[in-house]
């Protein structure tokens, strides 16, 4: 799935001349004379960037950094990390999460693999960055050694992935904030993996008292971006969302930063602009959208729950969600589209 489609669908053509389709709105094309792909912002709408909240350190809260699809050496991801870098030395996150397609093209090859270091350890060495790593497995990922990444678990001081799916506690002062880690390449077809893993989370997911639920698996329930909702995924986990209160699920997959939210309340996040990059649209659920590199901060502190994307040089927007017992309140600072 690393490459654009080059069939005739809503998100790409292929063309000679792209200037000749730009008034149809077509929003990733190949520029035949240089073979490059355009990017761009499809249906854009207006919105205010909202206000970037305190670090959690002065507000007794819990942050943590978001950006997926990291494994590839490019240039963006040299300014994606350098901004992430400066970010984690004011904002000093308690934790980072990687969503996934941690190695292009086809994982790792063993525990051994030199890519550990080049991809990881070598690649976050800031001291700003001395703090989990939360990762899950991509569809790239499960191309190598998958069990290989869950192994470097006890390797590393940082890296934190017990299991290909898993989950992990956090608490802000009085606030708890329960992260569920899945493996969404177990869930492209129906199996007895899937079965198991869903059973695993439906057990969690009801056992969680806390006062967050955030989800992370790497392909996205919802999305404006290239890749489709795969369709298992669309079918099995929006009505648990709902079911049981999740606030967050975040993702990578679509090469862009997105905020969506359902009509169930529960939010979208995909940060997958962490190497590579393409188109992506406002749909109708769109909160934020911007086809650029970048990455995302959430916030947990007695305000409520903050989202802020940021690109390589400044912060793009914020969504602030007020926690309200018994029900959720979404209420943005930033999010006024208009049609």
């Amino acid at each position: 799935m690393d490459q654009p489609k080059q069939t005739a669908s809503r998100w790409t053509r292929r063309v000679v001349l792209g200037s000749l389709l730009a008034p149809l709105g077509y929003i990733g094309y190949r520029v035949a004379a240089h073979n490059q792909w355009i990017i761009a912002t499809r249906g854009r709408r207006t919105f205010d960037t909202g206000i970037e909240p305190k670090p959690a350190e002065r507000n007794g809260g819990f942050s943590m950094l978001v950006v997926g699809d990291t494994g590839k050496d490019t240039f963006r991801r040299t300014a994606v990390v350098e901004a992430m870098r400066k970010h984690a030395a004011w904002s000093r996150p308690d934790a980072a999460m990687l969503l996934g397609d941690n190695f292009y093209e086809s994982g790792v090859d063993s525990i051994d693999d030199l890519r550990f270091d080049s991809d990881f350890e070598s690649l976050f060495d800031a001291a700003s960055f001395d703090m989990p790593f939360y990762v899950c497995l991509g569809n790239h990922d499960v191309g190598g050694d998958a069990e290989a990444q869950v192994q470097y678990t006890d390797r590393s001081k940082r890296w934190k992935m017990p299991a290909r799916y898993f989950r992990t506690r956090e608490t802000a002062r009085d606030q708890v904030i329960d992260i569920f880690v899945l493996d969404t390449n177990t869930m492209l077809t129906d199996s007895a993996e899937a079965d198991e893993q869903m059973k695993w989370f439906r057990n969690e997911l009801s056992a969680s008292d806390a006062d967050y639920k955030f989800v992370v698996g790497h392909h996205p329930a919802m999305t404006g971006g290239q890749h489709e909702v795969a369709d298992r995924i669309g079918r099995v986990l929006p009505p648990m969302f709902e079911e049981f209160d999740v606030d967050v699920y975040l993702s990578g997959h679509d090469h862009d930063l997105q905020l969506l939210e359902s009509d169930a309340g529960w939010l979208q996040i995909v940060s997958g602009a962490g190497s590579k990059l393409r188109s992506t649209s406002w749909i109708e659920e769109m909160v934020f959208a911007e086809a650029t590199p970048g990455f995302c901060w959430l916030l947990v502190d007695k305000n409520g729950l903050s989202l802020s994307y940021y690109d390589t040089e400044d912060r793009l927007f914020t969504h602030t969600v007020p926690k309200v017992t018994g029900k959720r309140a979404s209420e943005s600072l930033a999010a006024s589209a208009l049609h």
